[in-house]
C-alpha cells in the first residue's frame, strides 16, 4: 500500500456565515420575546430558519404557528396543518433578509389581522378534520 498518497479535500471550515445567520434569527427571536428553545437554523442543501410561535393567529385558531425563513426567498409565516406539515400562509415581501425590527413587525401585523388578506397559498382541504367511522351513525 502506498502510503506516499496525499488526498486533497477543499473543504471550507469557515462558519463565518453560518455564525452570521444565527446571530440575525436571534435577534428576531428575541425581538419577539421569545426564548429561541424552539428554532433552528441549517445550512445544508441552503441557509435556512425554524422558528416557532407563540399564540395562534385568527384564521387558524387550532393550529401551531412557525416563522421560516430561507436566504433566497426571506421569510413566511406558516401552520401546521391536520398531517402535521407546514403550510405557507404568508409571506413576508421585499429583501430576503430585512432588519430584525422589520420580521418582528411584521410578524406582529399577523397576530393583530382579524383576516389575512392574501388566502392564495392556504389549503384549506388540509385544515379540515378528518370524519371519524362513527360519526356517520
Amino acid at each position: 500500500m502506498d502510503r506516499d498518497v496525499i488526498i486533497d479535500f477543499d473543504i471550507d471550515f469557515d462558519d463565518s456565515a453560518a455564525r452570521r445567520v444565527r446571530r440575525y434569527v436571534s435577534e428576531v427571536v428575541a425581538g419577539l420575546g421569545l426564548r429561541g428553545d424552539s428554532s433552528f437554523v441549517e445550512t445544508e442543501p441552503r441557509v435556512g430558519a425554524y422558528v416557532a410561535l407563540d399564540g395562534r393567529l385568527p384564521d387558524f385558531p387550532d393550529h401551531d404557528v412557525a416563522l421560516l425563513w430561507n436566504e433566497l426567498s426571506g421569510w413566511s409565516a406558516a401552520v401546521e396543518d391536520r398531517r402535521g406539515e407546514l403550510v405557507e400562509i404568508a409571506r413576508m415581501g421585499g429583501a430576503p433578509e430585512p432588519s430584525s425590527a422589520a420580521v418582528v413587525r411584521w410578524v406582529q401585523g399577523l397576530f393583530r389581522r382579524e383576516r389575512a388578506r392574501d388566502r392564495s397559498n392556504r389549503d384549506f382541504a388540509a385544515f379540515v378534520p378528518s370524519p371519524r367511522v362513527n360519526d356517520f351513525s
